[in-house]
């Protein structure tokens, strides 16, 4: 899809001397580095913002530096195998006792494959991609740090995996006309795991029925393990007179439902979604593809969870005002 983008109204269409791996198969291997910040600070209950958590400075904050490495090869010009492995490094911070927790290793490394719909490059400068890919549970959900006078399991949202092995179906599908390219794209994460509890922890007295056990960091020490989503869809200009630039503007909506469409959603879990709007740029130069875009956040809802529900309950959750997404790929 970049290397549409990029290419849009230069001759030849599709890989027309601007980036050629991506849509002709003429290079077999491509290494790619993606990277995400973001710093999650906003609480919402629902779309509501709670300001006065901000005010009393009582917020807690999550600090994300995310890094992603992928590795694909292209067996010919429509299917291609790949296998990524995200490594992440974040601070939570509650305001309120000035408690620091960190995560820092590798999180759940995902193997899958990809196919063109049509054989590229199409000549109708059009296209669509289907991919599946298996989540396997690389990452430790079970970090803990010390909190004097105890350690503690840091909060779920920091964990570097959800214990859970995985199946995520995803799309990405284009239509360039002239120097624009119309695109969108989207993920679906199963994850058929009911829940699962931390080990090591504390459990005091009974459970607390639709939650789990009351532990020392939070209530629910039996941790849900939740579907997650990603769709995005947007339109790219290629510069003209600027072989391999393009500026791009997308629509973007994440989110962890409240229940999963295979399996059971009991334990403790944050569903919510945000939409953000993101402005970016792209160039391609023979082998070697950049892209920078900043989603901007224009909607935040955290969403009832089933054992907010069971309990007449609705617990809140932090969500960043932006992010910052950085990737470079090559092909060889």
């Amino acid at each position: 899809m970049i290397g549409a983008i990029c290419s849009a109204g230069q001759d030849g269409g599709e890989g027309g001397g601007v980036v050629t791996s991506s849509l002709t198969g003429a290079s077999k291997w491509n290494v790619s580095f993606g990277y995400r910040y973001q710093n999650s600070f906003r609480h919402f209950r629902g779309d509501h913002e709670e300001t006065d958590r901000l005010a009393e400075e009582t917020q807690v904050e999550n600090n994300l530096n995310l890094f992603d490495f992928g590795l694909s090869y292209q067996i010919n010009p429509r299917w291609s195998v790949s296998v990524s492995a995200p490594f992440m490094d974040v601070t939570r911070i509650s305001h309120r006792n000035d408690t620091v927790t960190n995560s820092t290793g590798i999180g759940d490394m995902s193997i899958g494959a990809k196919f063109w719909l049509f054989r590229p490059p199409s000549e109708n400068h059009q296209n669509i991609q289907f991919g599946f890919s298996l989540k396997l549970p690389t990452g430790n959900p079970n970090v803990t740090a010390a909190v004097a006078p105890n350690t503690i399991n840091v909060d779920q949202s920091i964990q570097q995996g959800d214990s859970g092995t995985g199946l995520s179906l995803d799309y990405m599908a284009y239509k360039s006309i002239r120097r624009f390219t119309v695109f969108s794209a989207g993920v679906y994460l199963f994850n058929a795991k009911n829940s699962y509890a931390p080990k090591g922890w504390v459990r005091n007295g009974p459970p607390t029925p639709g939650i789990g056990y009351q532990g020392f960091s939070q209530p629910g020490t039996v941790f849900s393990v939740p579907d997650q989503y990603l769709w995005q869809t947007g339109m790219g200009y290629a510069v003209p007179k600027l072989v391999g630039l393009a500026f791009t503007g997308t629509a973007r909506m994440e989110g962890v439902p409240a229940r999963d469409l295979v399996g059971r959603e009991d334990g403790f879990r944050r569903p919510g979604y945000g939409v953000s709007i993101a402005p970016g740029i792209m160039f391609s130069r023979s082998q070697n593809t950049w892209s920078v875009s900043t989603p901007i956040a224009v909607h935040r809802d955290r969403t009832r969870s089933v054992p907010d529900v069971r309990n007449n309950s609705h617990g809140d959750a932090a969500f960043a005002d932006w992010m910052m997404l950085i990737g470079y790929s090559r092909s060889f």
